[in-house]
């Protein structure tokens, strides 16, 4: 059994973006279970901030949500992004949708979401996605030539009580021709938008490759884990290069383990391979000013806290910035603190700001509260 939570994320629909988290048998019991209520609970107008410095919520959603608000087809999406409360748009956009053909990159989409939020006076966040949930190798939205010169990799979830048919897709960052093509993309996004977005962060770290596209591709857990740091380190460098303005950021989650570490980990737990990667890789942002985040905040839970969180409150008062996301799974999360509970607004952003130090959050435009008005 794998002793890392597989992450599902992302589907890139026309119109939508979904997530859906799995539990892994045991880890069900640390994570906690999901109970079936549509919204989190509502609550009193948050009190003011209790840390210092300057703290901000934002929205997150696909490239095409953002565009069917842009257009009015979709004005309850609209309306979200005109709150007075609200600073920024995350928005996730596929390696694909950038990158048509190699080397020939596209940038009509999101030079259209800079100048619809910046008449807005909105913050433009940009996810660089290069895995995909619920979908298979083919249909991943990735480049062409990627997918045909076997740069893309099955995976899947095979935890018990998971859906056994549940696969999804992601870019083989370990070999070599891959990562150059990647960081060749964000060279380009540097030279192009270094300065005018306000961030462009890499997706989650949490993946799992089936035993047979391991042997197929040469994946290992470490090979993977030198792969996402190169490319964290290198998004940087780019970025920097171009003086601008624009926070590079890095979403950092589980990271995998091969089954011999796996064995050790349960073995002694402070043998745990995973951990010692979350540690070196937030010790190596806070070196570089690297900003670390993550897709899910989920207050006072024993699995994320272990693998994550307590790293990040290691070294939040290093970090440049820490930005946490409230995406669909986390709103149907009971309250360790108070059984029988969602998480509040209030839980969110507490924990997300004072023990995290985070300065943004990007929520989900399922939260209950962006269908309230404004305070």
């Amino acid at each position: 059994m794998s002793y890392y939570v597989s992450r599902k994320g992302e589907i890139f629909m026309k119109n939508s973006v979904r997530r859906s988290v799995v539990g892994a048998g045991v880890l069900m019991a640390v994570i906690g279970v999901q109970i079936s209520v549509p919204a989190i609970a509502a609550e009193a107008p948050r009190p003011p901030a209790r840390t210092s410095g300057d703290f901000a919520d934002g929205l997150y959603m696909s490239i095409g949500d953002l565009e069917d608000a842009m257009n009015g087809s979709n004005p309850d999406v609209r309306k979200m992004i005109d709150r007075r409360d609200i600073a920024s748009v995350q928005v996730v956009v596929p390696w694909g949708a950038m990158e048509k053909e190699k080397g020939k990159y596209q940038w009509g989409r999101i030079d259209a979401a800079l100048r619809y939020l910046g008449d807005r006076h909105k913050k433009l966040y940009v996810q660089v996605q290069d895995r995909f949930f619920e979908t298979t190798p083919e249909q991943a939205k990735l480049p062409d030539y990627v997918k045909k010169n076997g740069g893309v990799v099955e995976t899947a979830d095979d935890h018990p009580g998971s859906d056994p048919h549940a696969k999804g897709a992601m870019a083989a960052q370990w070999k070599r021709d891959v990562r150059k093509s990647f960081q060749n993309l964000l060279k380009a996004m540097a030279d192009q938008f270094a300065g005018k977005l306000a961030g462009v962060n890499l997706p989650e770290t949490s993946a799992q490759v089936p035993e047979e596209e391991q042997k197929r591709t040469g994946y290992t857990a470490e090979k993977y884990f030198e792969a996402e740091r190169a490319n964290m380190l290198y998004g940087k460098k780019v970025f920097s290069r171009n003086n601008g303005d624009t926070q590079f950021i890095q979403y950092a989650n589980f990271w995998p383990m091969d089954k011999d570490e796996e064995a050790r980990c349960a073995e002694d737990e402070t043998q745990c391979a995973d951990e010692k990667r979350m540690e070196e890789i937030v010790k190596l942002a806070a070196e570089k000013k690297i900003g670390i985040g993550g897709p899910d905040i989920l207050p006072d839970r024993y699995y994320p806290t272990r693998k994550s969180y307590q790293f990040i409150e290691k070294y939040k008062k290093q970090l440049p910035v820490v930005a946490m996301a409230v995406q669909e799974p986390t709103l149907k999360y009971e309250d360790p603190k108070n059984p029988g509970h969602l998480y509040t607004r209030e839980r969110f952003t507490d924990f997300a700001r004072d023990r995290l130090g985070a300065s943004s959050i990007f929520w989900t435009v399922e939260a209950d509260w962006l269908k309230k008005p404004a305070m």
